[in-house]
């Protein structure tokens, strides 16, 4: 055999092996996976127990809640914007910069 040929097959032999550690790992992956899952009766409870209790309710916002603040160059914490047309337009289309 010549140096390129085994070369090519410890090339090959090492690509070949690599895929088998893959493999096995995902299968022990796989395993674990499979044993984690809850039993169909228990994970139909969870979601009827979750359906009972109701949706996340939608939160009630408020004006002041739609006034952006900003970080003041000044040194204070936060400051709020005056809310003239123009920048409240930018607010209600989402096409101001901020």
């Amino acid at each position: 055999m010549t140096t390129k040929q085994k070369i090519a097959i410890a090339i090959g032999s090492g690509l070949l092996g690599a895929y088998a550690i893959v493999f096995v790992y995902q299968r022990i992956q796989r395993a674990k996976a499979d044993k984690s899952n809850l039993p169909e009766e228990d994970a139909i409870k969870i979601l009827r127990e979750k359906k009972e209790k109701g949706a996340t309710p939608i939160p009630e916002f408020t004006a002041e809640d739609s006034i952006p603040i900003v970080p003041n160059p000044e040194g204070d914490i936060e400051m709020e914007i005056n809310n003239d047309s123009l920048h409240q337009f930018d607010v209600m289309t989402g096409m101001g910069d901020y």
